[in-house]
């Protein structure tokens, strides 16, 4: 993958799989790590399916969510190591991943690793965008004490068949929503949306959809859907309009 150092772009995937995940030449296997307990460190296996040698540097942030944006800030409280490295062609290479700080005692604390692609000088010839993968894996640290999440959802019809939903985690864990369907009165359709989303604690979610022809305005919805913790179901409560 060639990169020009005068037009330079990373591209990013925020990764919210369990398994692992290969995008261009560029592959790491567990997409997330969960330090619990005496467990305090992940061991993630980088891999490079291409036929030249990969660089890729690695940084721990913090991550939270304020007002439905992700925000990431450096941190020390997660370390890892190596922090940069060399990846020969078709080779692997593992990167620990490990808690510096004594968990919180009644809360998940969130962070995320980048590992970014270094991409070798562009040549005179080379005059393209560059173009560098950087992927993003959610650390979780489970609270020394009990932990739930507890997800209030609420719903807003915002135009004729526009449904607004938020769900507000006002537990101390938090929830990855891979996807539910929205059931409105006996008889109507359902209106099925696919996302893959964490709701982190205290943070909310909000996602808008139409509701299936012929339903009425401000109808109730009764939500039924998977997630990370298994199945879920839920009724809105009605925000207004």
């Amino acid at each position: 993958m060639f990169v020009s150092n005068r037009n330079f772009r990373v591209a990013i995937l925020w990764l919210a799989g369990t398994a692992s995940a290969l995008a261009g030449s560029f592959g790491v296997s567990p997409l997330r790590a969960e330090l619990k307990g005496a467990h305090r460190m992940e061991v993630l296996t980088i891999t490079n399916s291409a036929d030249t040698p990969l660089e890729v540097q690695v940084q721990a942030v913090a991550w939270s969510t304020h007002d439905g944006e992700d925000q990431l800030e450096p941190t020390r409280e997660i370390l890892v190591t190596p922090p940069i490295f060399k990846v020969a062609a078709h080779g692997q290479q593992v990167v620990r991943v490990a808690l510096r700080r004594e968990p919180a005692p009644d809360r998940e604390l969130d962070y995320r690793v980048l590992l970014t692609e270094i991409p070798p000088p562009a040549t005179d010839e080379f005059s393209g965008a560059q173009v560098a993968l950087r992927l993003s894996l959610p650390v979780f640290v489970a609270a020394a004490g009990p932990a739930q999440e507890h997800l209030q959802w609420r719903t807003r019809w915002t135009g004729d068949a526009d449904v607004e939903l938020t769900a507000e985690n006002t537990g101390n864990a938090h929830l990855k929503v891979i996807d539910f369907d929205a059931g409105f009165a006996a008889g109507a359709a359902t209106a099925h949306v696919p996302v893959t989303r964490y709701v982190l604690p205290g943070a909310t979610a909000t996602w808008t959809f139409k509701a299936p022809e012929g339903v009425r305005r401000n109808s109730a919805v009764h939500l039924t859907g998977t997630s990370d913790r298994g199945a879920f179901t839920a009724d809105p409560v009605d925000a207004g309009t």
